[in-house]
């Protein structure tokens, strides 16, 4: 349940709004108040707060970035953006916690947090009369009239990544998703999509008291003993790198292709010498392109650890988004949001034009990357306008 003390308005783009105080009240213009949800914590339990870290801090950076640039320059229409972060405890967001935010805060909008389920249980609770911004990865299964989607989908990723497995290593896939309901749809998708009979598909744990997230040394063991020659990891949180450290740790590595469908900068970081990771993002920092490395700059400079991923920029792109679409109606509302997003919706971000389609999901480039013990992310294939491939 969410309380006042979880409503929490971000700091730095209220210092942005607070160049305002100098004028008489009459003339403030009206706050565009943003409801987001975040995984302070993951499943209520503090000490698994490495769970969601660093997305939670990635999601910050990107929204504040947005916020405080939209707001320098007069922001929506007029009226300042102000963020209000909501602990989701690394779950959907409730009932409860939705209402809270729209009758406390006042939001005018949302941005749904990292899990999977979170667009379409916001968009059902706020009664789909809010525009709902979802900017994790996600499996694009929920088409619904008011969610919308600037991460990349399953259906984007997954192709891309499986054209850089080596022919040798496709005939024996090895999957690791979650056992909730949208993990256990993309591990059907997986054994369908890859083009060979699966040896075997992992339905891991997600973190709760009890269990041991971040656990997959029996899990590596069973793929090994299957004869698996490639492993694709589907685990939405950050320690799903511990599969290939793990992997290592017990000589399991050897001869094996590490494809993740999310990986990050952060995550490469964490990489054990001995084996690379293959994957298909939005966005790599070392993209030398102008665009690229203007943004890095620009968020770099407001993060406290210099550390940019494509968390920040895909949801730096959904605020974009939502002041395009406000323009494009003609009216700082929810229902002008709602209105401006219809029909589709194209914005240049740093890599490139981001279209919106029909059903709330986007068209746009995408970056097939290695990554090995110690190092960053390399490109080693750039793919324009990639359509989405929504199956709803």
């Amino acid at each position: 349940m969410a309380t006042r003390r979880e409503v929490m308005v971000g700091a730095g783009v209220a210092a942005a709004a607070a160049t305002l105080r100098g004028f008489p009240a009459i003339a403030q213009p009206r706050l565009f108040r943003i409801g987001v949800f975040v995984s302070e914590t993951d499943f209520y339990d503090a000490a698994m707060s490495t769970g969601v870290e660093p997305y939670v801090s990635q999601m910050r950076l990107g929204l504040e970035l947005a916020a405080a640039e939209i707001n320098a320059e007069g922001g929506l229409l007029g009226r300042p953006i102000e963020l209000g972060y909501v602990n989701d405890g690394g779950s959907p967001p409730t009932a409860d916690s939705v209402v809270r935010t729209i009758d406390e805060l006042g939001a005018e909008a949302f941005v749904s947090g990292f899990v999977q389920a979170s667009p379409r249980l916001v968009a059902l609770r706020s009664d789909n009369r809010i525009p709902v911004l979802h900017a994790s990865w996600v499996d694009a299964s929920y088409c619904g009239p008011v969610a919308k989607h600037f991460g990349p989908t399953l259906q984007q990723v997954v192709p891309a990544i499986h054209a850089h497995v080596p022919d040798a290593a496709r005939e024996h896939p090895f999957s690791i998703s979650t056992w909730t309901p949208s993990g256990r749809a993309i591990s059907q998708y997986l054994s369908g999509a890859l083009g060979a009979t699966h040896t075997g598909d992992a339905l891991v744990t997600t973190p709760y008291p009890g269990n041991f997230p971040g656990e997959y040394r029996g899990v590596m063991g069973w793929a090994a003993e299957m004869g698996s020659t490639v492993i694709w990891q589907a685990d939405p949180r950050p320690y799903a790198v511990n599969v290939v450290n793990q992997a290592v740790e017990r000589g399991l590595a050897d001869g094996r292709v590490f494809a993740f469908v999310d990986f990050s900068e952060w995550q490469a970081a964490q990489l054990q010498p001995g084996a690379s990771v293959v994957t298909c993002l939005p966005f790599i920092a070392s993209d030398p392109s102008s665009g690229v490395r203007d943004f890095v700059g620009r968020a770099g400079a407001m993060a406290s650890d210099g550390l940019v991923t494509h968390v920040a920029f895909t949801h730096y792109n959904a605020i974009l988004a939502l002041k395009a679409a406000i323009e494009r109606s003609g009216e700082a509302t929810s229902a002008g949001a709602i209105g401006g997003f219809e029909g589709g919706l194209t914005i240049e971000t740093a890599t490139g034009p981001l279209t919106l389609e029909a059903g709330g999901y986007a068209t746009m480039p995408l970056f097939v990357a290695t990554a090995s013990g110690g190092g960053g992310l390399e490109i080693v294939e750039r793919l324009e306008a990639v359509p989405s491939g929504a199956t709803c």
